[in-house]
């Protein structure tokens, strides 16, 4: 590893334009997914960290450029790219906020929550599920279409956008649903204590009539 390379990046002035977009597109747009990735589910997806690993070669590529058209390709590359690992990021957020889902209706199965927001709750909230979830198998059938690569980032944005609506409005609703299945958890377990005082108070009348007879 002792090739020296030469680098000079003082041109790239002339691209500050794209670049800060690009940096801005990371930090704000792409960077809080990763966050999300990581607490959710402790990984980093590799299709993501394949398209970042590029936007930074191809930046690399741009400060070692011999030619204004070869920087000029590689800043092209690099904003590709980083649509690209955004694209991946709506994808890899629809498969979470979809699990998201299921989990939230297994932690509160066997608890009425046609209570929650006066009836509107269950119904509306499978209508948006039903929804996100089309849209998504939308996008992810056009994948093996011709459809443009704009395209194809819309299809996905859409499915995302419905996704995370979805999730804040299971989110919104979660204080009340604890609140629901303490409810029904306290009711059971009077409903078996009285159940036992019950068998109790039967047993000891037997037992009593048992022992006049002798």
């Amino acid at each position: 590893m002792d090739t020296k390379i030469k680098t000079d990046s003082s041109f790239l002035t002339q691209y500050k334009q794209d670049l800060d977009e690009i940096f801005r597109a990371y930090l704000e747009d792409i960077n809080p997914f990763i966050v999300l990735f990581e607490a959710q589910r402790n990984e980093f997806p590799l299709e993501l960290q394949n398209e970042i690993r590029a936007m930074y070669g191809h930046l690399a590529r741009a400060a070692i450029a011999e030619t204004p058209e070869q920087a000029e390709r590689n800043i092209q590359k690099i904003k590709s790219h980083t649509k690209r690992a955004l694209l991946d990021c709506f994808k890899y957020s629809c498969v979470i906020f979809s699990d998201s889902y299921t989990d939230f209706f297994k932690r509160y199965e066997g608890v009425d929550l046609s209570y929650l927001e006066d009836g509107r709750f269950l119904p509306e909230i499978h209508a948006h599920y039903n929804k996100a979830k089309d849209a998504y198998f939308e996008a992810k059938q056009a994948e093996t279409s011709n459809i443009s690569e704009e395209s194809l980032f819309n299809l996905f944005q859409k499915a995302y956008n419905l996704f995370a609506s979805l999730a804040e409005r299971l989110n919104s609703v979660e204080h009340s649903a604890v609140f629901l299945k303490h409810k029904a958890t306290r009711r059971d377990r009077l409903a078996v204590a009285s159940f036992i005082i019950g068998a109790v108070g039967i047993a000891v009348t037997i037992v009593a009539a048992a022992m006049t007879l002798l």
